[in-house]
């Protein structure tokens, strides 16, 4: 064991409180010298959690574009619940309604009315396919809207990648609405009347198109206008010697305490110990006096 103090040698069965050597006091030494690395640890540490908030509130809420970014997912999730059409299959041995939106695709999976649009494949094939292939676009577009929802929710890793990426999403999920506009409005007049099956075309495939041309504006805004998130350089060279510091190039004992300080926090901290200074300075004329 050595003195924390003046690193002089200190044999096992030396239990006096003090180094035999310049005589501090070795548990004193040892907490300090505890405390100032953990102080040193949490500095460095500390510095990697104030990226990372400054990340999420420049991704999340750090401005109105940001913001209409969230408010335009919300929609878009509700986009998808709207009919895209309303089919009526209508024959001997079934009669049943479904809709062509999150809800109503559930709906006839679990009932078994997709079972019966099959069967009705001999009497009706080019309607039952027209339905498959809508059913296949509103899959499509689920899915590209899945992905501009998790590039939103990793957006506080690279704002400005995941925009372009949502950028891009956008536009294969507005191409794939527009697809899903004409098929839509087509169904009606291909189905007839009085048919096994009857469509009416619903309002989702529209609205999915406004929600994609929103999504595309929000994310162009933010690759013009660069937003990035304010990050303090100090903050990022305390990270880059944390991490050289875990990866054991550089020890925390080698490092100063304050390890990295701004001007304004040196300031501060000159500040603070003039003032104590004064006090102490203080107390110690009235002690005089008295």
């Amino acid at each position: 064991m050595k003195c924390p103090a003046c690193n002089g040698e200190i044999g096992r069965f030396e239990l006096a409180p003090n180094c035999k050597h310049c005589g501090a006091n070795i548990f004193y030494n040892q907490q300090k010298t505890l405390l100032t690395r953990d102080a040193k640890k949490c500095e460095l540490e500390y510095a990697g959690f104030r990226i990372l908030v400054a990340k999420l509130k420049t991704a999340f809420i750090k401005g109105a574009i940001q913001i209409l970014r969230i408010v335009a997912m919300v929609v878009a999730i509700g986009a998808i619940f709207i009919p895209f059409v309303t089919v009526s299959v209508n024959s001997a041995l079934f009669s049943s309604s479904f809709s062509f939106g999150a809800w109503g695709i559930y709906s006839a999976f679990t009932d078994g009315t997709i079972g019966a649009l099959l069967n009705l494949n001999e009497y009706m094939p080019n309607q039952v396919v027209l339905c498959f292939a809508l059913l296949g676009l509103i899959v499509a577009i689920f899915l590209v809207g899945f992905g501009v929802f998790v590039s939103l929710l990793l957006s506080f890793i690279n704002i400005q990648k995941s925009a372009k990426i949502m950028r891009g999403l956008s536009v294969a999920g507005g191409a794939l609405c527009l697809c899903a506009c004409a098929v839509s409005i087509a169904m009606p007049y291909l189905f007839g009347e009085g048919g096994f099956l009857v469509a009416n075309t619903g309002f989702g495939a529209f609205a999915c198109v406004l929600v994609f041309v929103m999504i595309f504006a929000l994310n162009h805004l933010v690759i013009k206008k660069n937003i990035q998130p304010e990050i303090k350089e100090v903050d990022i060279k305390r990270t880059e010697l944390n991490k050289k510091v875990k990866a054991g190039e550089v020890s925390l004992d080698d490092l100063p305490l304050p390890v990295f300080e701004t001007e304004e926090e040196k300031e501060k901290r000159l500040l603070d110990a003039a003032e104590k200074k004064a006090l102490v300075e203080k107390a110690k004329g009235g002690e005089a006096r008295e």
